[in-house]
């Protein structure tokens, strides 16, 4: 265990700069934050290489920091304030590093397009790994290694394959040869309602950008498409509400 009292040490600039996607991307790491993360991390076997915990805060979780092999670091309250960016830290800040390859696809697929709020993100994937998403297909979406991203998840981040693209042409030729039938959400003259549909394994929903839908140029690709009905006035639904209710038929 080594104890950090200055925020310009190195260690915890370089930290502190994988809040940063360029940063992420460029390292090969990315980190997270509380104690709930850390403790599902450890249980989903995630290669992490360092933790930061505010010293007043190692007593109370000595226990769980025995169980990783990685590097441990005790800091001051000031120290860890350059760290955080949560309001109420627990006090445990965790470095680990990318999974390495491209996740295969199978089983139950789901598809985000263009998604680009992490909140939103979050909530998908917690609902993906909720209702049996066996592979999450992510185009063009917020960073799924965002802080932000990651804590919305409680957890279900280290748990759920999820593939990140930006060519969804491929996806969509892999998945239509594997005979998959592929189903964005819109509304245009090729829409079948949700409730006429019959899912099975080989069902695969799209939803898309939280402004303007899905893009054109993928719905160019489907023969059809799916609409979710509503009462009232209510035009549209939340990408994350949409998707966690089109899982959860998925699920049936």
């Amino acid at each position: 265990m080594e104890i950090i009292t200055s925020r310009n040490n190195k260690t915890i600039i370089e930290a502190s700069k994988l809040k940063d996607k360029k940063h992420r991307e460029r390292t090969g790491l990315y980190c997270f934050e509380g104690r709930k993360l850390f403790e599902e991390a450890l249980l989903s076997g995630i290669g992490i290489t360092a933790v930061f915990v505010r010293r007043d805060r190692y007593a109370e979780n000595k226990i769980l920091l025995d169980r990783t092999d990685a590097t441990i670091y005790t800091v001051s309250e000031s120290v860890y304030e350059k760290l955080t960016e949560d309001k109420a830290p627990d006090g445990i800040f965790a470095v680990a590093k990318k999974p390495e390859g491209f996740p295969e696809i199978k089983g139950r697929c789901f598809i985000l397009s263009e998604v680009r709020d992490p909140g939103n993100i979050g909530t998908c994937i917690r609902s993906a790994r909720a209702f049996g998403i066996d592979t999450l297909i992510l185009h063009n979406c917020a960073d799924t290694y965002s802080p932000k991203v990651i804590r919305s998840t409680m957890g279900a981040f280290f748990r759920q394959n999820m593939i990140c693209t930006e060519d969804i042409s491929s996806i969509l030729l892999t998945l239509t040869d594997k005979g998959y039938r592929i189903l964005p959400t819109a509304l245009s003259s090729k829409s079948i309602s949700l409730v006429d549909i019959e899912i099975n394994e080989k069902t695969v929903f799209i939803v898309g950008n939280e402004g303007h839908g899905i893009s054109q140029s993928i719905l160019e690709c489907c023969r059809e498409s799916v609409i979710i009905p509503m009462k009232g006035d209510t035009e549209s639904l939340n990408a994350s509400v949409a998707a966690s209710l089109l899982m959860w038929e998925m699920s049936k």
